[in-house]
């Protein structure tokens, strides 16, 4: 039984390190076409601490407000 649960064990790091290593080896996200971006003036403010927050570049299409303290922000 021990020796069931310490190659489970060793099983996961194995799976977990080779999850790291290909995820680290995958690079960052390709930057966004700067054509697709445009110039708005949009603030945000959290309804939960007070944040305030201004986006001034947005992709082109529906934009979801951002996220603060778990909760979505609202508009000022």
């Amino acid at each position: 039984m021990i020796v069931f649960v310490a190659v489970l064990i060793g099983l996961a790091i194995i799976a977990g390190t080779l999850w790291a290593v290909r995820f680290i080896a995958s690079g960052p996200p390709p930057e966004p076409d700067t054509a697709d971006v445009r110039e708005v003036d949009i603030p945000y403010l959290c309804t939960v601490c007070g944040l305030s927050l201004t986006v001034t570049q947005a992709h082109d299409g529906e934009m979801a407000a951002p996220r603060h303290c778990r909760e979505d922000m609202v508009e000022a």
